[in-house]
């Protein structure tokens, strides 16, 4: 009975995530965890020392943070952004980032501290991922909270683009393409794995489809979604 409990309360806690099944996310990117040695990268979370945490938790107390169904538990964003916008483009972009994309900024656009979780708050520009890991900030974010110098995110996959191919495509291990839109739209999570499972390509950053030719398709994340 308590494994059959244990199980039920591990599948509720990821449950929001589509396409996000099979997580192996120790020893990822996104393992927190790493604060017992001198000088650890993740010293800012020794007194928890937990991997999960940082993003989750089973019990939010009462405090409101972005409904995402998904017990976040980290500190989001609350810059205005520009939207990547060109003439050719033929899916409707969000007014600003929407979804899991707007979670992944709470990291990952300069502003926030890794370490604003639980409650706490740091000071502005202490522990920002811009600072703490320079190659895992999101070009121009922080500089001019402009989006436009990366791929489109809160975007509907728009099916009717002859430059796109069909939802059915098979995106690796991860399923198809539908699998990693999140109601229909592309978010950060269409192209990668925040969980570090079993569809990420060795090497990379947490990507579902593997880029280089050596070990794999050249440029496969991009040609299973365009049509080129």
């Amino acid at each position: 009975m308590k494994k059959y409990l244990i199980g039920l309360l591990g599948f509720a806690f990821v449950a929001g995530m589509s396409g996000l099944a099979s997580a192996v996310i120790t020893g990822s990117s996104h393992d927190f965890s790493d604060n017992t040695a001198a000088g650890a990268k993740d010293a800012w979370n020794s007194k928890r020392q937990e991997i999960c945490r940082v993003c989750h938790v089973p019990h939010d107390h009462g405090r409101t943070l972005y409904s995402s169904g998904l017990l976040w538990n980290h500190d989001v964003s609350t810059q205005s952004y520009t939207m990547y916008s060109s003439t050719t483009l033929q899916g409707a972009t969000a007014a600003s980032p929407d979804g899991y994309s707007k979670l992944c900024l709470g990291c990952h656009d300069g502003t926030v501290g890794v370490d604003s979780f639980d409650g706490k708050h740091t000071t502005p520009g202490d522990n920002v991922i811009g600072l703490y890991d320079p190659g895992y900030q999101i070009p121009g974010a922080a500089a001019s909270y402009s989006l436009q110098g990366t791929h489109p995110i809160s975007i509907t996959y728009n099916t009717a683009d002859t430059g796109l191919n069909a939802t059915t495509t098979v995106m690796g291990t991860s399923g198809t393409i539908a699998d990693v839109l999140q109601e229909g739209k592309v978010q950060c999570s269409s192209c990668h794995d925040v969980h570090n499972s079993s569809e990420v390509a060795a090497g990379t950053h947490l990507l579902r489809e593997n880029q280089k030719k050596s070990t794999g398709t050249a440029s496969g994340l991009c040609l299973t979604c365009h049509n080129k």
